[in-house]
């Protein structure tokens, strides 16, 4: 089980994120590389973005797609410079206090649905000890983001302040 999760952890450049992080020395090269690619996202090279799907079974055998977990697997450059670009967002939007404190989904430390439930668990508790009434809504929005289109979310990122050149690489 081990093997296949190292397996699952690289892409096609089949570089797992411990060696770039393992050689200080190649930090400067990485970061300038990265900046590279976010100012002319259009000279980006092609593999940068190409995965790796791997299926995996939900239980038992068979033969229907949807019986299956899917996950797709892409270049650590590709995460590096994702991963940069997630946390200044998140950064931008703390500091300009664009998120409101309920959504977990983006804020540092925050473990979005878990944190959710612990937090309901322990007004539940303190409500069901006062003898109170609850009322609670969850909204998970599956897919959300393949449910609205791109642009719109090119928009709001640009709305809200992000550097341009971050959102024509989004």
């Amino acid at each position: 089980m081990l093997h296949i999760c190292l397996k699952l952890s690289i892409g096609n450049d089949q570089i797992q994120i411990y060696w770039l992080e393992a050689f200080p020395g190649n930090h400067r090269d990485i970061k300038k590389t990265s900046v590279a690619i976010i100012d002319k996202p259009e000279k980006a090279p092609d593999y940068l973005t190409a995965g790796i799907t791997y299926l995996i079974p939900k239980s038992g055998d068979s033969n229907e797609v949807s019986k299956y977990l899917h996950t797709t697997c892409i270049t650590t450059m590709y995460k590096t410079i994702t991963g940069k670009i997630a946390k200044t967002m998140s950064t931008h939007f703390e500091e300009q206090r664009l998120q409101p404190a309920e959504q977990k989904g983006y804020h540092p430390g925050s473990k979005g649905c878990k944190d959710q439930l612990m937090i309901t668990k322990a007004k539940y508790e303190d409500c069901r000890r006062r003898n109170k009434n609850l009322c609670k809504a969850w909204i998970d929005y599956q897919k959300a983001f393949d449910s609205i289109p791109h642009s719109w979310v090119e928009k709001s990122i640009e709305f809200v302040g992000v550097n341009s050149k971050i959102v024509r690489f989004c």
